[in-house]
């Protein structure tokens, strides 16, 4: 992580109704227009009717990723995603309208018309988009699912857990860090326990992510770590011995790299001491630590 780093339409007025009222979400994140296969102007409402989710794609041609990400969006879209209902929106990142014409038509989806600047400065916000590519994806309410989509086409292709809905809590051992560079995250250090132990371990996370979002207005990150290269990484900077014993913390990283330390041993494995941490740190009760700078390679 940064510091570790698409039917005929139905007659049924009814259902139409419901359809064009769902919609307007939708309307109102992409606006009134969207730019279709050769550069025609189509309604948003017309473009996205009947979607099951829509993707929307932060893309640019002069961004190497982004070049190395689009044909794997485009074959996962083709040969699965479109056949579940998503549909995609790409809001680009193009710096000239000839370059953004030429991208987009490598795509099958639909695109924010180029002018739009303002609805594309706003999408970045309201997605929090600082990288590209970034792929989100939004039910037709508008709501966010994801914004991880991007690994999940590279690790799904076929699409077999869309619209991936992002796990309460996530084991560090997968690889996957989630918005754990983003947001205050719980970590429970678990390496050197035994399998019945990490599985505790997850079970009683889970259990407390799930009470703690559901009454909660601050928003949390979950993490166990049963192994692997990034739990050896927050041990190393946040100075705690290798593969050690369970350890709970929680990283800060936008405070400028801070960390609290929680219970440590059988006590990390309590959902009691994952709720005192928590509270610890709403109440600003907790002594505030500094990850150290990591190693010159």
């Amino acid at each position: 992580f940064g510091v570790l780093r698409p039917a005929p339409p139905l007659v049924c007025t009814g259902v139409k109704a419901r359809a064009h009222r769902a919609s307007m979400p939708l309307v109102k994140l992409f606006g009134e227009k969207l730019v279709a296969a050769g550069g025609k102007l189509i309604s948003t409402r017309e473009a996205l009717e009947g979607a099951s989710y829509v993707g929307v794609y932060f893309s640019a041609s002069w961004c190497p990723p982004c070049r190395g990400f689009t044909p794997q969006l485009v074959e996962s879209y083709r040969s699965s995603l479109a056949a579940k209902g998503f549909r995609c929106v790409l809001v680009s990142r193009d710096r000239d309208a000839a370059s953004y014409s030429t991208y987009f038509e490598k795509m099958p989806w639909f695109a924010l018309p180029f002018e739009e600047h303002a609805q594309n400065e706003s999408l970045g916000k309201h997605f929090r988009v600082e990288t590209i590519p970034t792929l989100a994806v939004v039910d037709p309410s508008g709501r966010t699912i994801t914004r991880e989509a991007r690994d999940e086409v590279v690790n799904d292709p076929k699409g077999l857990n869309f619209p991936w809905h992002p796990p309460l809590v996530r084991d560090l051992a997968n690889g996957n860090l989630g918005k754990i560079n983003e947001m205050p995250s719980v970590v429970l250090l678990c390496e050197a326990g035994t399998q019945a132990q990490q599985k505790q371990a997850m079970e009683m996370m889970t259990g407390v992510a799930s009470a703690w979002e559901s009454m909660a207005n601050e928003k949390y990150g979950y993490f166990t770590a049963s192994g692997g290269p990034m739990a050896a990484r927050v041990r190393e900077l946040c100075d705690l011995p290798a593969a050690g014993p369970p350890q709970l913390l929680l990283l800060d990283i936008q405070d400028q790299g801070s960390f609290y330390l929680g219970a440590a041993g059988h006590e990390a494995l309590d959902a009691d001491h994952v709720k005192k941490l928590i509270t610890g740190f709403e109440s600003r009760s907790l002594s505030k630590r500094q990850l150290l700078n990591p190693p010159e390679s």
